[in-house]
């Protein structure tokens, strides 16, 4: 995972990542033993995070997109085999900075499941800050 690739840049700058997940804290471990992450999870099936943050759910039409559908297959052929669906997944995601005040620095709402700003785009942001 790219991400965690980059936690020591990440760290280097101030930047802490946290995960959110729709799933339980068990579901959660077994996540991060399988990518091997070591970044904080926090678990939230109510979807709270989500609806505070003005995360909605996704369309049919846009989780089958030209864009998104070329993404899978992209990674398919890198040899990253999905996993079986669970929870909501047309809940969308997004990428959130915020403050050690609380305040969103930046906010990034996905336009499908594979929608991220680059790492390079997150580690250029530490001068808003």
């Amino acid at each position: 995972m790219q991400l965690h690739r980059s936690k020591a840049q990440f760290e280097k700058i101030g930047f802490q990542v946290v995960f959110v997940g729709l799933g339980t804290p068990d579901r959660a471990e077994g996540f991060k033993k399988q990518f091997s992450l070591s970044f904080p999870i926090i678990c939230d099936p109510e979807k709270k995070l989500y609806q505070t943050y003005g995360l909605g759910r996704g369309s049919v039409a846009r989780m089958a997109s030209p864009a998104f559908l070329l993404k899978g297959l992209k990674a398919l052929s890198r040899g990253h085999i999905p996993g079986v669906p669970r929870d909501d997944i047309m809940q969308m995601p997004g990428v959130f900075l915020i403050d050690t005040s609380g305040n969103i620095r930046y906010a990034h709402y996905s336009k499908d499941p594979s929608d991220n700003p680059s790492i390079e785009t997150l580690l250029a942001l530490k001068e808003i800050f």
